[in-house]
């Protein structure tokens, strides 16, 4: 309750101060020159006179953003992918420091211009918040995932003023599983979150202003369930040069402190063009709801956001990715309404505002991974229940396209670049997490690299084997020699030319997930494990099979079961099992 109160002021906050970094971009004279952002009476797109005003915020921003860049946080963002990943990890955390500093400079990015949103680094700030209460309570691992579920569902309530779908976001999105255990305190948070933040703090940032609209027909749900297959393939094309541009940055050689100047000087030029296309874009997109902005327009617009915010993510002058995607969904489906009344032949009337929430939450869901949790916000957004059945099938669609097409949602390809495959399940990234080395073991026979047939053979039939490991003398590892290749050898006849001539070994550096892919088809005892040349130990199939099967059962007991006591080697998030089978209970050992 207590992270909820905290995490829900501190949304207040980052939006407030976001909101008077953005009233800067009111000129100050306004007499002569009106507010760049809000003047849409001269339309969205045109040549604006030059206005060096335009150019001194989002410089002025990025320089703060630089110079945290320098002094505070060197590395890359923390952002929503980072959390993700940090749920499926041994030890749940990010980095207090760089979550802290992510955020700030989030808020200075979006009240310069960027076009981006505040919801992805809101997130990013509760998870944060999550791991220095965790640390301050001195909690084991095996809460960090609690924390981190509590906090990310605290701020999607605040945010959106959506405990529902903070609580279905957090298991969704982040967590990727349900269980009694992680609901009870990650709804505790969510509810606790919105209720500082809609009733005891006086503030309330709507997101979109009261719609009401008429109940669905049939022909409204076949041409929604079109919208949908258009939402699907729009997201793929979003989600990929998102993708492609961070690859596109990579290889520009410039230092991470100068890339957000350079989006600044952007943002100024695209403010003399297209100022509606700067900035979260929440209030362009509550006029889009009501159906006051020509298709010209939203195409134009659609088309300058995605390039815009993918230019300002990959150039570190960045926010989150939900409200981008908000703004191109609603933009597609007010524009797919909008062309329906012109080009319909039966004269065909759709209501526009139906369109655009259903293309919102579409575009968002997918991008974010998040159909159920679009599903809640838009109902508790809108509370429209007839409206919210409708676009449901919008959603499905959407979704369905655009996970066969590229990815669950953005986040899935940045994991991927970093190792991390979210597909493989919750057991594979639990076996992915552990090094080949803490299920090796040091019972196997090791001989001389001079060894002869006699001696090995003496020495296999002592330790009742039938693998022997030659060795050099300061432990560089020659081969491995099998029994049945030592039969019908001359006794005095040396070891070494009779190795396996195609051994499969591991490396100190693997994992358990890639020990037990190498050893799906092998036939033997075990399995050397090398650190380059040198020989560590071997890896049996019994204890690679025993440990896989001691994952299972702790992933489930984490999940439904009450934490028990454990060894300080093991305290993880997943719990080694105690239980009266010694053979378990001696996994890494």
């Amino acid at each position: 309750m207590l992270l909820g109160l905290v995490v829900a002021c501190s949304a207040l906050a980052l939006f407030g101060v976001a909101d008077m970094i953005l009233h800067l971009w009111q000129h100050p004279f306004p007499d002569v020159v009106p507010d760049v952002m809000s003047d849409a009476a001269n339309g969205y797109f045109g040549l604006r006179p030059f206005d060096v005003w335009l150019f001194v915020v989002p410089l002025g921003m990025a320089a703060l953003i630089s110079l945290i860049l320098l002094v505070l946080a060197p590395d890359t963002p923390v952002e929503l992918a980072d959390v993700i990943g940090a749920a499926h990890q041994p030890d749940p955390t990010v980095p207090q420091i760089n979550g802290y500093a992510s955020t700030l400079k989030s808020v200075l990015a979006v009240g310069g211009g960027s076009s981006t949103g505040l919801y992805g680094p809101l997130i990013v700030l509760g998870t944060s918040l999550a791991v220095t209460a965790r640390r301050v309570l001195r909690l084991s691992p095996q809460y960090g995932e609690m924390a981190l579920g509590a906090g990310v569902a605290a701020a999607i309530a605040s945010a959106f003023g959506a405990p529902l779908a903070g609580i279905v976001f957090a298991h969704e999105v982040v967590l990727r599983h349900y269980s009694l255990r992680f609901f009870a305190p990650v709804s505790v948070a969510s509810v606790s979150a919105y209720v500082v933040s809609g009733a005891i703090l006086p503030t309330r940032f709507d997101l979109l202003p009261t719609l009401s609209t008429p109940p669905a027909q049939v022909a409204d749900i076949a041409l929604l369930m079109l919208l949908g297959v258009g939402i699907g393939l729009l997201a793929v094309m979003m989600m990929q040069v998102l993708a492609r541009s961070r690859s596109l940055a990579h290889t520009i050689a410039l230092p991470y402190w100068v890339r957000p100047l350079l989006a600044a000087v952007i943002i100024g030029a695209v403010a003399h063009l297209a100022p509606a296309a700067l900035g979260p874009g929440m209030d362009v997109l509550g006029t889009i709801l009501q159906g006051q902005v020509s298709a010209v327009d939203l195409a134009g617009l659609i088309g300058v956001k995605i390039i815009l915010a993918s230019v300002c993510l990959a150039l570190f002058f960045h926010g989150g990715v939900l409200a981008p995607a908000l703004f191109v969904g609603g933009g597609l489906g007010a524009l797919f309404a909008t062309l329906l009344v012109t080009l319909a032949p039966w004269g065909y009337q759709p209501d526009i505002a139906l369109f655009a929430l259903a293309g919102m939450s579409a575009m968002a869901s997918c991008v974010v991974g998040a159909p159920l949790a679009m599903i809640l916000i838009s109902f508790e957004l809108t509370h429209d229940y007839s409206a919210t059945t409708a676009l449901v099938v919008t959603i499905v669609l959407a979704n369905l396209l655009s996970s066969r097409l590229y990815a669950r949602s953005v986040f899935e390809s940045q994991l991927f670049v970093k190792g991390l495959d979210l597909s493989l399940g919750r057991e594979s990234l639990a076996l992915q997490s552990t090094p080949v080395t803490h299920i090796m073991s040091s019972d196997y026979l090791a001989l001389p690299e001079h060894a002869s047939v006699a001696e090995a053979t003496a020495q296999l039939a002592a330790a009742q084997c039938a693998e022997a490991h030659l060795q050099t003398g300061d432990g560089k590892w020659r081969g491995k020699i099998c029994l049945y290749n030592l039969i019908a050898q001359p006794p005095d006849a040396p070891c070494l030319p009779l190795i396996d001539t195609a051994p499969l070994t591991l490396q100190a550096s693997d994992n358990a997930l890639q020990a037990q892919n190498a050893m799906r088809d092998f036939i033997g005892e075990g399995v050397p494990v090398l650190d380059g040349e040198i020989f560590h130990g071997v890896v049996y199939e019994a204890d690679l099979f025993r440990h896989a099967r001691m994952v299972t059962r702790s992933v489930w007991q984490h999940d439904h079961e009450d934490a028990a006591p454990q060894p300080r080697r093991f305290a993880t998030k997943y719990q080694t099992i105690v239980s009266g089978n010694s053979q378990d209970n001696n996994i890494g050992q």
